[in-house]
């Protein structure tokens, strides 16, 4: 593939993935918005407790993205049934998944244990999180449904589906929010007002209805016919095997980047209420960034895939470095974009002027951070077409735990540098795995090429 061609088979694959990630991530903008306008405790309510749903969530859903390259590999060699078997076995692994993200969820307080906050807002966020684990179950099979969609290059539904939920998301929260005496007129009992903690009961509806639509056009589609996907099947263990490998690996380089990331939000809680908040809004607006690097790398990981199952790894590498070039290119521009910006883009945020100063100092430091964040999850998507994640999550871990935590908190309590210090020991901890995961991706690919060249042992 040419690399022009490469080029556009990324962006469109890609940019449908960007829009309904968007919309995903749209859903935590407006709950820290709506959030901050109600109170500032709410607002520190909801970040501490989106921040470990977060860290919940994203390890888990991590782990359901083995199904890509699997699925995607199966379907660029032509082998549809397979395909369909990889779905099976991924919903097996997903019910896996399930109590453990419940407990987790449902039982907060030892991961709250590292909140230093007030009484009221560690309640508030015990509270949003057990409202949202009420969506889990729903929220598994989406992610699964989503994953498996991108490998076998139809992300339109996914994105059409979460595009609703974005519609539904700002009523839902002001319901839950703010309550309602409007079902009593149909004999239902009213909706109490729930404060921050309606964002999570807003959230877990929303799974429900999306993964409600994702069933319905399962068992409807007619595109979907040729997997023969239709029931569950029994577990086989080669298959769940496979993807427990890759899975769970990837599983924890999600949850090693995501945790260095949000426990940041629950060390930060001792520094005050206008920090938190603050942080929050950082943390919200670099995610919010992140979600174009995401969905270019996850494209090009899977065309890399794709191409790999047709025994092609030489242009395998090519559509990886296209795509890398494409991700770093876009991310400097974004951080351009944002280091211009910060001020208003703070003030838009929160109407408290202790909260929106902080973030205006805040969303300079993830204006860098972006670049590094952007580069390491191309390279982390690449690595993931080659099945190649256990070296990687062991990159991560010494990286962001090491550097980013032991390196923030050192920075931030031990030089006194506060909240900052913690956002300059994040870039430079990506900078490391950057690092690292290039030169795994030079190796990787190097021998893969060599190995399919004519005359080679393996070939």
């Amino acid at each position: 593939m040419a690399a022009a061609g490469a080029t556009r088979a990324i962006v469109s694959l890609g940019w449908p993935m960007f829009i309904g990630q968007l919309a995903v991530m749209a859903n935590g903008i407006i709950d820290t918005m709506m959030a901050g306008h109600l109170s500032p405790r709410d607002l520190a309510s909801v970040a501490i407790g989106s921040s470990i749903y977060f860290v919940v969530f994203v390890g888990l859903m991590g782990t359901l993205q083995a199904i890509s390259p699997v699925a995607a590999q199966h379907f660029g060699a032509g082998r549809l049934r397979e395909v369909g078997e990889t779905w099976r076995q991924g919903q097996w692994l997903a019910a896996a998944l399930l109590v453990p993200g419940a407990l987790l969820l449902a039982f907060p307080q030892p991961l709250l244990a590292l909140a230093d906050a007030e009484a009221a807002v560690r309640a508030g966020a015990v509270s949003y999180l057990q409202a949202v684990a009420l969506g889990l179950p729903a929220a598994l099979w989406f992610r699964a449904f989503s994953t498996f969609n991108v490998a076998v290059s139809r992300p339109r539904t996914v994105m059409a589906i979460n595009l609703l939920g974005l519609a539904l998301k700002v009523p839902l929260n002001t319901l839950f929010m703010y309550g309602s005496d409007a079902p009593a007129a149909l004999g239902l009992p009213a909706v109490p007002a729930m404060g921050g903690a309606g964002c999570g009961l807003a959230t877990a509806v929303v799974f429900w209805i999306s993964a409600a639509i994702g069933f319905v056009l399962l068992r409807r589609g007619r595109f979907y016919e040729r997997f023969a996907m239709r029931g569950l099947g029994r577990p086989r263990q080669a298959p769940l095997a496979e993807l427990a490998r890759l899975g769970l690996p990837i599983g924890g380089i999600y949850l090693i980047d995501v945790s260095a990331f949000n426990v940041v939000t629950l060390l930060v809680a001792g520094f005050g209420t206008d920090v938190v908040g603050g942080h929050a809004i950082a943390a919200n607006v670099a995610a919010t960034l992140y979600m174009l690097p995401l969905a270019l790398s996850g494209a090009a990981g899977v065309l890399a895939g794709q191409a790999l199952g047709r025994g092609a790894p030489a242009e395998a590498r090519a559509i990886a470095l296209r795509g890398i070039g494409l991700v770093l290119g876009l991310a400097l521009l974004g951080a351009l974009a944002l280091a211009l910006g910060r001020g208003p883009l703070a003030r838009a945020y929160s109407d408290a002027p202790g909260v929106a100063a902080v973030a205006a100092t805040l969303l300079a430091w993830v204006a860098a951070y972006h670049l590094v964040d952007a580069l390491q999850c191309a390279l982390a998507f690449a690595l993931r077409a080659w099945k190649v994640a256990v070296l990687p999550m062991v990159v991560f871990a010494v990286s962001l735990w090491g550097v980013g935590l032991g390196g923030g908190w050192w920075l931030a309590v031990g030089l006194s540098l506060g909240a900052p210090g913690f956002w300059m020991a994040a870039i430079a901890a990506l900078t490391l795995a950057s690092a690292g995961l290039a030169v795994l991706f030079a190796r990787t690919t190097r021998d893969a090429v060599r190995a399919a060249a004519p005359g080679s042992a393996q070939a």
